[in-house]
């Protein structure tokens, strides 16, 4: 799919009103009233290094526009140094962020070579520069120019790269040698869970360094109060219990092991349906899964990112049923329980984290398993709307805009004295 996971990109002012639930005051937290105006006063001037943002589509596009909505909404000043696309401006200010775009020499392994990169950070000003991994070649820049500049690295470690061993076996050995030069010099590491941290070859080696600090959702925009009766009715589903999975057609997503799920399903709830929001490269080849298996109610839809909210609305149950440790968070995930529905997930990378008791864990490729879990909560109205409530509740309290964004400007403040 091609729109259906562009950033949830939103203007500061409308990021700040869509704190709708649960607004948390952070600023005082454990802070003497005269250590607290003292922070708020300092203003810095913050250096984002991400391989790709706005308008690129992704979730660690996603996470950094949302930060830097916040960092600007405080008063604190924006710089991002990323890559330039044929369709996007090489110098521009977008919500009052700086934007720097570096033209692309060539891609090797989803990393794009963009040496103005590192030129543009030796000529701008700013107190501190925070790196999104994983990105090879920006991490050498960085590393680089914070060492020339004097200035602090913060880096947040998103994911492991998940390498095939025949195609990656050239490029291992130059990759681990510099993220280790990059590790070893930042001052902080953040992981977006501990379960991603202890299941990391790479982060448990620098547990001394690290701070959790999650991802966040909307919680204004993904909120209990919507209605999927749109969805519902653009599709003949008045009388159906509908299951959804919303993410990307790729392997590590398992979307062969939620249809084969969705079969057993099938033969003990026959008014259910399966929706499966996205596009990819197995479309085609899940699509013929469906059909060999003869299984009906089985729907593949491409979505908007307008109309995200109201497809999580409209189910009964969301599942992401991944496989390998790429999924690193599941940040649809965090649509879904803000939305208020109760959600499956496997025993993999940071979603065990995320759920928390406010959903149901199963082993990845287990289809037994995670056919009885979607039987437990569709059989169950009371389940369900517990464990609604409870995801709407954590998401409130642990995953909100504004809490990352103080979690974060907090590691900011530690190093803003040097």
């Amino acid at each position: 799919m091609e729109d259906f996971t562009n950033p949830r990109f939103v203007k500061p002012q409308t990021a700040k009103q869509s704190l709708g639930f649960g607004v948390i005051d952070l600023l005082c937290e454990q802070q003497s009233y005269h250590s607290s105006l003292t922070k708020r006063a300092i203003k810095m001037k913050i250096a984002q290094v991400t391989k790709y943002f706005y308008p690129h589509s992704g979730g660690i596009e996603t996470h950094v526009f949302g930060i830097c909505n916040g960092f600007i909404e405080r008063g604190h000043k924006v710089l991002i140094f990323t890559s330039n696309e044929p369709w996007t401006k090489r110098r521009e200010r977008l919500y009052g962020m700086r934007i720097f775009r570096s033209s692309i020499f060539f891609t090797l392994f989803n990393g794009p070579f963009a040496p103005g990169i590192f030129i543009d950070l030796m000529k701008e000003d700013y107190d501190l520069i925070h790196l999104h991994l994983p990105d090879p070649f920006n991490s050498i820049f960085a590393l680089i120019a914070s060492k020339l500049r004097k200035k602090p690295l913060i880096v947040t470690y998103h994911a492991d790269i998940i390498k095939d061993k025949r195609r990656h076996k050239p490029f291992k050995f130059f990759y681990k040698f510099f993220l280790n030069c990059v590790l070893n010099n930042a001052r902080k590491i953040i992981a977006t869970s501990p379960n991603y941290v202890e299941g990391s070859n790479v982060l448990k080696r620098f547990k001394n360094k690290v701070e959790i600090v999650p991802n966040f959702v909307y919680i204004g925009r993904f909120n209990p109060r919507l209605k999927g009766a749109g969805i519902v009715s653009l599709y003949s589903l008045e009388r159906k219990r509908i299951i959804l999975f919303l993410g990307r057609l790729v392997p590590y997503k398992g979307v062969e092991y939620l249809i084969k799920a969705f079969k057993k399903v099938k033969d003990k709830i026959k008014d259910s349906a399966l929706i499966i929001a996205g596009d990819g490269p197995l479309k085609g080849e899940l699509k013929k899964l469906s059909q060999d298996l003869q299984i009906d109610d089985v729907l593949f839809v491409s979505v908007t990112e307008e109309d995200l909210p109201q497809y999580y609305a409209a189910c009964d149950v969301f599942v992401l049923p991944s496989v390998t440790r790429q999924e690193a968070f599941g940040i649809a995930l965090l649509e879904a329980m803000a939305c208020g529905k109760p959600v499956i997930a496997t025993n993999i990378g940071g979603m065990p984290y995320v759920v928390n008791g406010a959903g149901i864990i199963v082993e990845p490729k287990d289809i037994n398993a995670l056919s009885s879990a979607i039987l437990k909560i569709l059989q169950n109205d009371k389940l369900s709307k517990e464990l609604g409530r409870k995801a709407r509740a954590r998401v409130e309290k642990e995953f909100n805009q504004d809490l990352v964004t103080e979690k974060i400007l907090k590691i900011y403040r530690s190093f803003r004295y040097w």
